[in-house]
């Protein structure tokens, strides 16, 4: 083929010859002398006459374009760019109708489009480099009204911890975003990485960070505890939300690859959908040429190795049990035995179960934690017996429990025990509910004045206790039946403070003995007042033991000090 062309339709049989053999446009337009562009245009125009059936009307070329009214105003849109950068098409339409511009906002609208000068890109944010195992950094971002499958929505709170080497990611979903959902979220991320960064990044929450001090922050002691445990630095951040950008951008990618296109029929489900998405599809999305699976194999030797057991995230917490057994949490009722109604019960909450322990600190109630807010009655091991197959009311309990508080109420107790017992059982019941707002001995005398009267029912007892007593929080109550536990188990003794008057009648070595009382005293003008030794408890406790009145010493200067050494 001779690549010599004087027409047109010569160039365009070669270009097409050529495309046809596989040759590529680069080396197509070398061989014909023209660009790549005028061998892709006339390569892509032959394919479509091929596909476009025949007409006997060629088909109208593009309409050239015409004068726009907004022509002469170009210079003026110009301008106001120079003055105004930022300016928007709706007001250069009223600045420029306000000069005679007489057309419509449309035209106006495709100039300033036309003419509005490109905004340069921002240079990415420089992060630091850490080396494996050295940082990670977490965070919290909220979803309102996430849909499940029985009608309801929640809102919940995504957990999130990212290793900055590497860049594998956890997310884990609760309820609450305080302090135990913190520490939660950080143990099972934990557990899935097989250890933990040795640093961490947060932001100002009030988990991590109770207040600033200037730009010192003050850390919460149970987070700094629960650090401490595991071995690791927290680093918070103060109004720099750029300081942890893989974590912060984690969450964008859980809106647009988890939550999109999925439906939940629980949390129960959400969580599954959530572990198998981590395994099938975060762990193993490439970036860098590498998977963060793969970056994780080379920096897990780098992590912090985990304890023999986990910290104990749990809250703690104390409250009466009520007069019919139940325990409230959360807005709904556990129930309990019988045999701790109106105690004051320690209570352990997990994520998922709710603990009750007795005094002796032994479990007696294990219950599934409900969702919060329900109203419900919780009493799966059947403590509390149907209405119509209760047993009999205890008595005998309620009597011992009287009289371990003292006469005047085991007095109280057999008065109000004449009347029947599904009457006085339930008064006695509410008595004792008092103790939570009025201390113990307060209560007695207020029992003595109103079996004196007959005033057996628990209001007039509570009526008395308000008129002469002031009542105590619930939280003076806990911290006085604490330390009476304490006392019984351990035998706690109080030490009394010593007088500090022993310490000052000690002798202080190393002074200078005053001198004898027939041996002349020198002094200089510099010389200053030796203290005097004050005497012994023993001498001091010694009323007939007479009294030396000696002259107040003086310690002299360095220059009188060598003469007496040279002279000796």
């Amino acid at each position: 083929m001779i690549h010599i062309w004087r027409n047109r339709e010569e160039l365009e049989h070669q270009v097409i010859t050529l495309d046809s053999q596989g040759v590529s446009w680069r080396v197509i337009s070398t061989t014909v002398g023209v660009s790549r562009n005028t061998v892709k245009g006339i390569v892509r125009a032959h394919k479509r006459r091929r596909d476009r059936p025949h007409s006997a009307l060629e088909p109208p070329p593009p309409r050239a374009p015409r004068p726009s009214k907004v022509d002469p105003f170009l210079p003026r849109v110009k301008a106001l760019f120079e003055q105004y950068s930022d300016i928007t098409a709706q007001r250069v339409y009223e600045t420029l109708q306000e000069e005679g511009f007489d057309g419509g906002y449309t035209a106006v609208k495709k100039a300033v489009r036309r003419l509005r000068p490109k905004s340069k890109p921002k240079p990415s944010l420089a992060t630091p480099v850490y080396d494996p195992g050295e940082m990670a950094e977490c965070d919290w971002s909220p979803y309102v009204d996430v849909p499940f499958g029985d009608g309801s929505q929640h809102v919940l709170q995504a957990f999130g911890y990212t290793l900055v080497h590497s860049r594998r990611k956890y997310f884990g979903f609760f309820l609450k975003s305080d302090l135990h959902a913190l520490m939660d979220g950080h143990v099972q991320s934990f557990e899935r990485f097989g250890g933990l960064a040795k640093g961490c990044k947060y932001d100002s929450q009030k988990p991590v960070v109770l207040r600033w001090e200037g730009q010192q922050p003050i850390y919460n002691p149970r987070f700094i505890a629960f650090a401490t445990y595991y071995e690791f630095k927290a680093h918070a951040l103060l109004g720099n939300p750029n300081g942890k950008p893989r974590v912060e951008r984690s969450f964008w990618e859980l809106v647009r690859s988890f939550f999109n296109g999925r439906s939940f029929h629980d949390f129960t489900d959400l969580q599954a959908q959530l572990a198998h998405w981590l395994d099938t599809i975060v762990d193993h999305r490439r970036r860098y040429g590498s998977t963060a699976l793969e970056r994780f194999t080379l920096e897990q030797p780098h992590l912090r190795p985990l304890p023999s057991h986990h910290y104990d995230t749990a809250r703690v917490t104390h409250r009466i049990c009520s007069i019919d057994g139940f325990v409230d949490w959360e807005g709904n009722r556990y129930a309990v035995p019988y045999d701790h109604v109106t105690d004051i019960l320690p209570v352990r909450i997990t994520q998922h179960e709710l603990f009750i322990y007795g005094a002796d600190l032994s479990c007696i109630a294990r219950h599934e934690l409900a969702p919060r807010g329900q109203g419900l009655k919780l009493d799966p091991h059947g403590f509390h017996p149907p209405a119509g197959h209760r047993a009999a009311a205890d008595a005998d309990q309620l009597r011992a429990t009287f009289e371990s508080m003292g006469e005047q109420a085991a007095e109280f107790f057999r008065l109000m025990s004449q009347a029947p017992p599904r009457s006085y059982c339930h008064q006695a019941r509410l008595i004792l509910k008092l103790r939570s707002r009025f201390d113990t001995e307060d209560i007695l005398p207020a029992l003595a004045h109103a079996a004196r009267h007959g005033a057996l029912r628990a209001d007039s007892v509570e009526q008395i206790l308000v008129t002469t007593c002031r009542p105590r929080t619930f939280e003076e109550y806990v911290s006085e039946q604490t330390a009476q536990r304490l006392a019984e188990t351990i035998g706690m003794d109080s030490t009394e403070p010593r007088n500090l008057v022993v310490y000052d009648s000690w002798r202080v070595s190393g002074l200078r003995q005053p001198p004898a009382a027939n041996q002349e005293s020198t002094s200089c003008e510099n010389a200053l007042p030796m203290p005097v030794p004050l005497p012994s408890p023993t001498q001091s406790q010694d009323q007939n033991q007479p009294k030396n009145v000696q002259s107040t010493p003086t310690m002299c200067c360095s220059d009188c000090a060598d003469t007496s050494n040279s002279s000796d």
